[in-house]
């Protein structure tokens, strides 16, 4: 509940942008989830990061939904 408290002021206070992206270590999977429930989907990016050893970051993308 803290968590998604927090993320609802992350984004509020992001308001100006149409899309936000971040990163997650892949194999984080309660991460993955708690970010799919709120709307971030992967768009297939990802990279390599040294964290103590080598690991893999995958990008996901949270698009608000616009009144066009």
């Amino acid at each position: 509940k803290i968590g998604f408290g927090l993320m609802n002021e992350a984004v509020k206070r992001m308001s100006d942008y149409n899309k936000i992206s971040l990163w997650v270590l892949k194999g984080n999977d309660k991460a993955i989830h708690f970010y799919e429930r709120y709307g971030f989907r992967f768009d297939g990016a990802e990279k390599k990061v040294l964290i103590g050893t080598e690991q893999t970051e995958l990008r996901m993308v949270f698009e608000r939904k616009t009144n066009d």
